[in-house]
């Protein structure tokens, strides 16, 4: 069942994580804030994010497995627009 979740719903995990990189750029941006430096978003929160948008139970792996597609989709997203951080 981890296997087949983690097929079957990667593309929907992919676009969460995508929309939350987005998302969080935009609101950056409103704010006036930079971004730079890494992806600021946690695995928690991925999951929270990954659960809400299937809007179904998953298995424990299976939800890491996707929650761990969305991050790195959204660090992708995120790193295409941020700037190093020079201070680290």
């Amino acid at each position: 069942m981890v296997a087949e979740a983690a097929a079957d719903f990667a593309p929907v995990a992919t676009a969460v994580g995508v929309a939350w990189a987005r998302g969080l750029v935009r609101e950056f941006r409103a704010a006036e804030r930079d971004i730079v430096g890494g992806w600021p978003g946690t695995m928690s929160e991925a999951r929270l994010r990954v659960l809400v948008r299937l809007q179904r139970k998953l298995e424990a792996g299976a939800l890491d497995g996707l929650a761990r597609i969305a991050v790195l989709a959204a660090r992708r997203e995120w790193h295409q627009v941020c700037a190093p951080d020079l201070e680290a």
